[in-house]
Formats: structure tokens, sequence, C-alpha cells
């Protein structure tokens, strides 16, 4: 990372393993969950709440994440392998794919018939990226409203 206040989080002791995340996910490299144990602990119980698709918002977030640092690295993976990958089961892999894909934050297309998930290569031209951004932005915001609306 470029911010140089990063490696002064080392030498707080709740927040030693935030610098190695934070610039794992600024390379856009995959984060293993022995990573995250540390990480998770320093959270406060409101940021731990489990969402309705039975992960935490760190989780989602590190999924998500973790789906496109694999987006990088290969151009198919089969949706078990990729569950691997994310920690999560087959079934879940796929649809958080899918929705990803849906919601235009990733690039790709699911084969079903062959259980492959075959990801785009994409230029990101910084209009791509905020397009992206906003896109996501938009949808998350109402996946939000709407369980609200629900409850």
């Amino acid at each position: 990372c470029k911010d140089e206040r990063l490696s002064q989080l080392d030498s707080l002791p709740q927040f030693e393993t935030h610098s190695t995340i934070l610039t794992k996910m600024y390379k856009n490299q995959v984060l293993g969950k022995e990573e995250l144990t540390k990480f998770e602990a320093s959270l406060q119980p409101h940021q731990q709440a489990i969402m309705g698709d039975g992960l935490t918002i760190m989780e989602r977030g590190v999924v998500e994440h973790n789906m496109i640092a694999v987006s990088k690295i290969y151009q198919t993976i089969y949706v078990h392998d990729l569950a691997l990958v994310l920690g999560v089961t087959p079934a879940k892999a796929e649809k958080i794919a899918a929705a990803m894909i849906m919601e235009g934050s990733l690039a790709g297309s699911i084969d079903q018939v062959e259980g492959l998930v075959e990801f785009d290569i994409v230029e990101d031209s910084p209009n791509a990226v905020w397009d992206r951004s906003v896109t996501s932005f938009c949808v998350e915001l109402n996946r939000i409203t709407d369980t609200i609306r629900s409850q």
C-alpha cells in the first residue's frame, strides 16, 4: 500500500494483522481464514452480525474480495474448487458468483452443465471501475432496504 501510516498499525496489538490484510486486499490477493482470526477478534459485536445469507458482513466482504482476486488469477475454475478457495459450499460459491455477475461487480459467466465459473478479462478504465462501484453500491443498498422492509 502507498499509505505510510499502515505500518503504524503493527505496533498496536489489537491491529497487528490489519496492515497485512489491507495490503493483500489492495494487491487483489486471496485472503485465507487463518489471516482473519485476529482481525475478527478486533471487531465489535454489531460488526459481527450475521446477514440473511448466513455470513457476517466481514465474511461476505472477504468472500467477494477473494472472488475478484480469483478472477485475476484464473480464466476458468470449477465451482467446487472455487468453493474451497472461498471457504464456502459449492452452492454458496455459485450463488455469490451469480449475484456478483448480475450486480456487475464481477465480469464472467457460469456454465452450470460443466460446473465452471468463467471470468472475462476486463481492462479497467477509471470510468468502468467507477460504474461498477456505483452499480455494486446501489444493488447492496437495495438489498439492505429490502431486508429492512421485510422485518
